[in-house]
């Protein structure tokens, strides 16, 4: 499997003193696993327990005291378990509510224990249930699909992918690599970040494989509605995970969604859901042009698909229908935002979200800006665009509301910092800096307007 960057995150963890046991959390078949086995190389001694397997959840349920639940462990799995040289794993903790009590005892108790856990259906198992986990006794990491720059890691162009990691606001890119990145922005956008598409695609695979993995990820997701949910409520998370994807970039409409065939509050639960299991998230409207960011009341958000690439493949799209630009404005524009979504989401593995866009609407004048990023002490506003040009209005109105002096676009040209003054509409002046950021470098986003 190639290398996530999560894999620095985990090797942190593993030298920071003080450490708690660490929870992966993530969608199911975002590699969560196969990440922590790979880590378990760094280690002397590896135990991985599953707890879908009865004797193993059993240790938890009929054992108390830590030091006895150890003592299971090593008679169970053969293996020693020494603080400092053992990597102890627990799988599909969500199983077993007794496990998820005990992290806090093996903080306490075997502090240089490194413990780790994971759950494919954690969120959802947590909601329904009514448990969570020990509050201050562990510490979490977040895993989404891979994002573009793991994706030019995993096809093996290490100069290349030096080039991509290297690029700083204020230099220019030569037109060759520009052209270049771009190409695999759109082989990205088919292939997407589901690990095991990237890998059969980056093996020789092509896009033929990376669709037929997509094929075997998107059944095998409604095939798990039935574990989490009730007959009636399945049936509604499976047209919903159908239909979101026909719905990027709009604003969330349950009755839309529901299409006539169910109520829109039947939509809405399962929505929650799927937000729970981590398959999409909300991207939350916004009036605010100061710290901190918070939801506008009863405005509708919008929906950000789990991955681009199983977007694209619902909507059945090819490269060649984002090349030759044969796709409807509609849908480039909301892929473009999707896109740029994922790379915020996955850029910030020690917090899951969420993501704002900023609305004005007020009598005779609306404005939508696709995403506020807090960089230090100030919102940056980010207007993402499906091509290298476009007007930018809703990014001036926030501009000259807020008084920021510092604008994003995110779109399909170079990088680059230009100083503007525009004329607007009430006759007013305004004068600010654009950071115009390729699709290609979006998952550096907060990185280069924390250098502004």
């Amino acid at each position: 499997m190639f290398e996530r960057k999560s894999e620095n995150d985990l090797l942190t963890w593993k030298r920071t003193p003080g450490r708690k046991p660490l929870v992966l959390r993530g969608a199911r078949q975002t590699g969560k696993t196969t990440l922590v086995r790979k880590f378990a190389e760094t280690f002397e001694i590896f135990v991985e327990l599953n707890l879908e397997k009865d004797p193993i959840r059993k240790i938890f349920s009929e054992v108390t005291d830590i030091k006895d639940v150890v003592q299971s462990i090593e008679a169970l799995s053969n293996k020693r378990i020494i603080p400092g040289k053992t990597l102890l794993f627990i799988d599909e903790i969500q199983n077993s509510v007794s496990a998820i009590k005990l992290l806090r005892f093996f903080h306490e108790e075997m502090p240089e224990l490194h413990v780790m856990a994971a759950g494919s259906l954690l969120e959802v198992r947590m909601k329904t249930e009514g448990w969570s986990f020990p509050v201050g006794r562990v510490e979490f990491l977040y895993l989404y699909p891979a994002s573009f720059d793991e994706f030019i890691r995993a096809r093996g162009e290490g100069v290349l992918l030096e080039a991509l990691l290297g690029m700083r606001a204020g230099q220019e890119t030569p037109a060759p690599l520009h052209e270049r990145l771009s190409a695999l922005v759109l082989d990205y956008m088919i292939v997407g970040g589901m690990p095991e598409a990237v890998a059969r695609f980056a093996a020789g695979g092509g896009f033929a494989a990376a669709r037929d993995c997509q094929d075997a990820l998107s059944s095998s997701f409604k095939e798990d509605f039935g574990k989490y949910s009730r007959t009636a409520e399945s049936e509604c998370l499976k047209a919903a995970w159908d239909k979101i994807p026909f719905e990027t970039g709009n604003r969330i409409n349950y009755a839309r969604l529901a299409a006539g065939t169910r109520r829109s509050n039947e939509m809405s639960r399962a929505f929650d859901i799927l937000h729970e299991a981590m398959l999409v998230e909300r991207i939350l409207p916004t009036t605010r042009m100061a710290p901190p960011l918070a939801a506008k009341p009863k405005t509708a958000p919008k929906a950000q698909f789990l991955d681009i690439g199983l977007c694209t493949h619902a909507l059945r799209l090819t490269r060649e229908h984002l090349r030759e630009k044969l796709v409807s404005s509609d849908f480039s524009g909301g892929l473009s935002e999707a896109l740029a979504g994922q790379e915020l989401l996955a850029g910030d593995a020690r917090h899951r979200g969420p993501l704002f866009f900023w609305t004005r609407e007020e009598k005779g004048a609306c404005a939508e800006l696709d995403f506020l990023v807090e960089s230090g002490d100030r919102l940056v506003p980010v207007e993402v665009k499906s091509g290298s040009h476009g007007s930018l209005k809703s990014l001036h109105q926030f501009l000259r509301r807020s008084g920021t002096d510092v604008g994003v676009r995110v779109y399909g040209g170079p990088l680059r910092i230009d100083h503007h003054r525009v004329n607007l509409p009430d006759g007013a002046e305004l004068r600010y800096r654009l950071l115009s950021v390729p699709f290609y470098l979006a998952f550096k986003l907060r990185e280069l307007c924390a250098a502004l």
